[in-house]
């Protein structure tokens, strides 16, 4: 047998070993559980007018919402930044309509920082967010929440 097809053999039986003792890890960890409660803390926090749940899900201290608005004398698209303690405060008392959340996505890097993809809808309007998410302090919360907000 020559040397180039023995090594070819010794390659593959060493990935087939290789690929047979590998073990994955678990997408579901307790990281990726925290995080998820972390954007339903927001969600039901908001749809609740539940401050605890917000104060809970949002980084007060140095969070921000950005979201477009639309100048109704110009028509012009700028981005408008509001710190998370203000957005907060919208949510002062329950909705009476349903609202749905569903997580689309979460991508979290070094147990440190994450990202949610979250499908919010209500009666009138459909938003997607992106949650960012630091843990600080042994506890994720948000630090910017960017959406798209579509009427019905």
């Amino acid at each position: 047998m020559n040397k180039i097809k023995q090594r070819s053999i010794i390659f593959a039986v060493c990935t087939l070993l290789s690929s047979t003792f590998s073990q994955a890890k678990s997408v579901t960890n307790s990281e990726y559980k925290a995080v998820v409660d972390t954007a339903f803390n927001y969600f039901n926090g908001a749809a609740n007018g539940d401050q605890q749940l917000l104060s809970k899900a949002f980084d007060l201290d140095f969070g921000h919402v950005k979201m477009i608005t639309v100048d109704k004398n110009t028509g012009k698209e700028t981005i408008r930044t509001v710190p998370l303690n203000e957005f907060s405060g919208y949510f002062k008392k329950a909705t009476q309509d349903t609202w749905v959340a569903n997580i689309l996505s979460v991508d979290i890097v070094d147990n440190k920082m994450a990202m949610v993809k979250l499908d919010f809808d209500t009666p009138k309007t459909h938003y997607i967010d992106y949650l960012v998410m630091y843990k600080r302090e042994n506890e994720w919360r948000i630090i910017n929440k960017t959406f798209i907000a579509n009427k019905k």
